[in-house]
């Protein structure tokens, strides 16, 4: 098992997916007459981090899960985004990263000792159980959280976008027609 396609090719698409939200997000706060600052400061709680804070904490997950697992440093990040513009940037960083790995930085990931030193304590695990049990969990509970408080301040967004058009999907009758997230994009129609 090489963990790069478990990693770069699903946070990639996810990020892609996150960016485009957040784009329908500012056109939705701009058309509803909405300061993006009210969005971008909402949450689910009042004990839960805010959009802007769930947006960099994924991304954080994204570029330390997968500079961990590479063997490399992963970019550091300013953490101070205040605009959907910011973010859409913070996001493209991510992206271009993850754009450097390659297949053979991951070979023998799954066993490659973690350690992290983080305010509160130190972690540690082997590269298999990192990513299966902390980033990818923590990615998608702040990516889901995000797209929560979106949705839940009126955003019109669903499954389609939160999935996006899935690679390597393929399907015929309404859920094809359903899953296809772009005008002029074709799912793949399942072979007989």
């Amino acid at each position: 098992m090489n963990l790069y396609h478990q990693t770069v090719p699903v946070f990639s698409h996810q990020l892609k997916n996150l960016a485009a939200i957040l784009k329908l997000a500012a056109k939705d706060a701009k058309a509803r007459g909405i300061d993006p600052s009210v969005l971008l400061n909402s949450r689910l709680a009042p004990d839960m981090m805010p959009l802007v804070s769930q947006i960099r904490i994924a991304t954080d997950h994204v570029k330390g899960c997968c500079g961990r697992l590479a063997g490399v440093v992963a970019p550091t990040l300013a953490d101070n985004e205040t605009t959907f513009a910011e973010l859409d940037q913070r996001i493209k960083t991510v992206l271009k990263f993850l754009r450097t790995l390659k297949p053979a930085q991951f070979e023998g990931a799954e066993s490659r000792e973690i350690k992290m030193v983080i305010p509160i304590g130190t972690i540690e695990f082997n590269g298999l159980d990192f990513f299966n049990g902390w980033s990818m969990p923590n990615f998608y509970f702040h990516y889901s959280t995000a797209f929560s408080i979106l949705r839940h301040n009126g955003l019109a967004i669903g499954k389609k976008e939160f999935l996006g058009q899935v690679p390597g999907m393929t399907g015929k009758g309404k859920i094809a027609k359903m899953m296809v997230s772009k005008p002029g994009v074709k799912v793949k129609k399942a072979k007989k």
